[in-house]
């Protein structure tokens, strides 16, 4: 689930976000919310109550929740209401003695982040499981796993030293520690996390935006390094490609107006072809050098038509249709991006199997 706020409030869009299938975008802006269906290519549903600064679906269901914006006195940003699609109606309403900068959402749990702690629910019943205190979050960076079995795990930036993050056990009501890892040298205040869908990497980007990370919590030593490019830029949106989809996809959008593909090879395959070109580097230049050379450069840049914008993004398979093509074999993939100035784009990517991609814009919409 790939969400992006907006900073601008006047006319703009204030929040878009996918949901955790990839099907639909839910769309927050000064006159309310709107659902996007990805798979009909129009809107699914709207809601004209003001200004609207978080919004966020459960999979394709008729659960929303959303925060305010704080422009009326109805629609707090300290209050989150969970609304029923289907009947047109709230179902029930939180509130929290500070902003509320973050709502993530699976089939069990729901995660409601502060600027200096997160509290994680028991979904289906509204009960209060845990209280998590954080270090200062005041741009509510958090990733919940879209998944809720076998495990359900959150991540969130930790304390200490800048760019480490703390992932904790959402299943259960103690939801203990079950890792610290070390992301990034750079704080993640303005950074982004991302969970693949069967929470097994977490993606993470720190506030310099030069370098995007993949972690195997399960194997702390387990990091693939991704270099975005070495101007700095804030990283937007991650995303992973689904699951059967072999080797491993994660896409990267920026407010730079592109979004960049990388393959997550292997660990194993990984190891060797590193160490063999650290081995051929290092004896012609200084390590230092050589240390700022290793991450892996990217499949494909795309860059998104009009004036840069900061955006999210989406990986989905698509079915060829033909014995031996599609999904399984990674030759069409469907790249979908949400923007900050309230625009959608879709590209049909082939040739990510043989690593040469290329990618054709197949339609453009206002959200």
């Amino acid at each position: 689930m790939s969400s992006l706020h907006c900073a601008q409030r006047g006319s703009g869009v204030l929040n878009v976000a996918f949901n955790q299938d990839n099907t639909c975008v839910a769309v927050a802006d000064m006159s309310g919310l709107r659902v996007f269906s990805l798979e009909q290519h129009k809107r699914a549903f709207r809601l004209d109550i003001g200004a609207i600064g978080l919004a966020q679906m459960l999979f394709c269901t008729s659960l929303l929740a959303y925060v305010g914006a704080g422009e009326q006195p109805t629609l707090s940003p300290r209050k989150l209401t969970l609304y029923n699609t289907h009947s047109n109606a709230a179902i029930q309403s939180l509130s929290f003695p500070s902003s509320v900068l973050g709502v993530h959402l699976n089939r069990k749990r729901l995660a409601v982040v502060l600027e200096r702690r997160v509290l994680l629910y028991v979904l289906e019943t509204l009960e209060l499981l845990r209280t998590i205190d954080t270090a200062p979050n005041p741009e509510g960076v958090a990733a919940l796993t879209t998944c809720h079995e076998p495990t359900c795990q959150l991540a969130v930036p930790a304390g200490g030293e800048p760019g480490a993050v703390r992932v904790y056990d959402a299943a259960s009501g103690s939801g203990s520690v079950l890792g610290e890892l070390r992301a990034h040298r750079s704080p993640l205040v303005g950074g982004v996390l991302a969970w693949s869908d069967t929470g097994s990497l977490l993606a993470s980007a720190s506030q310099k935006g030069t370098v995007v990370r993949v972690h195997a919590p399960a194997s702390p030593d387990t990091v693939h390094s991704f270099r975005r490019g070495s101007t700095p830029a804030r990283i937007s949106g991650l995303a992973f490609a689904p699951s059967p989809v072999q080797p491993a996809l994660l896409c990267v959008a920026s407010d730079h107006g592109t979004v960049h593909l990388f393959r997550i090879t292997p660990q194993l395959e990984r190891k060797s072809s590193t160490a063999a070109a650290a081995a051929v580097i290092s004896s012609v230049l200084p390590a230092t050098i050589a240390r700022a050379v290793e991450p892996t450069r990217c499949l494909t840049t795309i860059r998104l038509p009009g004036r840069p914008a900061a955006s999210v993004c989406s990986l989905t398979t698509v079915d060829g249709g033909d014995e031996g093509s599609g999904p399984a074999d990674n030759d069409w993939l469907t790249l979908v991006v949400a923007t900050s100035s309230g625009i959608l784009y879709s590209y049909k990517l082939e040739g990510v199997a043989e690593g040469n991609v290329k990618s054709f814009l197949e339609g453009e919409w206002f959200l």
